[in-house]
């Protein structure tokens, strides 16, 4: 059994889902729904950059972010590919 607020949280992602008039937010949300089940491979350039990011990370010469933060972030850059 559910919880009411998951079942809540659910129906509100649809109603927002069905107002939803911007193609590519849709596709952005189609993408993640579809691959969710795929494994997920990253490419050795991809690796290299996150070998890096954490050799950075680690020698504290990069900050790291709290998760608010990190949403905080993503919904930035997904708005700014839109604009």
């Amino acid at each position: 059994m559910q919880s009411t607020n998951l079942q809540k949280d659910k129906l509100d992602l649809i109603d927002k889902i069905l107002h939803t008039e911007d193609q590519s937010t849709l596709d952005f949300l189609k993408s993640i729904l579809i691959d969710e089940n795929q494994e997920f491979q990253l490419s050795d350039e991809q690796k290299t950059i996150l070998e890096k990011a954490t050799e950075k990370y680690y020698s504290g010469e990069e900050p790291s972010f709290t998760w608010e933060q990190v949403k905080i972030n993503a919904r930035k850059s997904h708005n700014e590919k839109k604009s």
